[in-house]
């Protein structure tokens, strides 16, 4: 298990998932400056929600499935596993929300290693 400490940033983060887990850890940091899975997440959530508010940039990306790890501008991480849908019902697209990059991270490596 790799030992996250709170002073570490999310690329120093994801550098050692890939040294622990090698090529098969499937999350991989998305370009700072794509904006496709933040124009999605816009296209899916409600026009009124709070957390597009602001700025928002996608973080990474789980190979697996289409969750996208989000930041905004107010420091909130949340997970989003989008629906690539237009009807959307109120409650979706699901997402999980965390405190800080260290949280996102043991999240991260705990569905990795024990397939939750």
């Amino acid at each position: 298990m790799v030992i996250i400490t709170d002073d570490m940033t999310i690329e120093e983060i994801m550098c050692l998932f890939y040294e622990e887990y090698g090529l098969d850890f499937n999350w991989h940091l998305v370009p700072f400056d794509n904006k496709t899975f933040v124009n999605e997440l816009r296209r899916e959530l409600n026009p009124d929600d709070e957390y597009i508010a602001g700025d928002v940039v996608a973080v990474a990306k789980c190979d697996s499935n289409d969750d996208v790890l989000f930041l905004s501008d107010k420091d909130v991480w949340r997970i989003y596993h989008l629906t690539y849908s237009y009807d959307n019902a109120s409650k979706y697209p699901l997402y999980k929300e965390f405190t800080g990059r260290r949280e996102v991270a043991e999240y991260l490596q705990e569905i990795y290693v024990n397939g939750v």
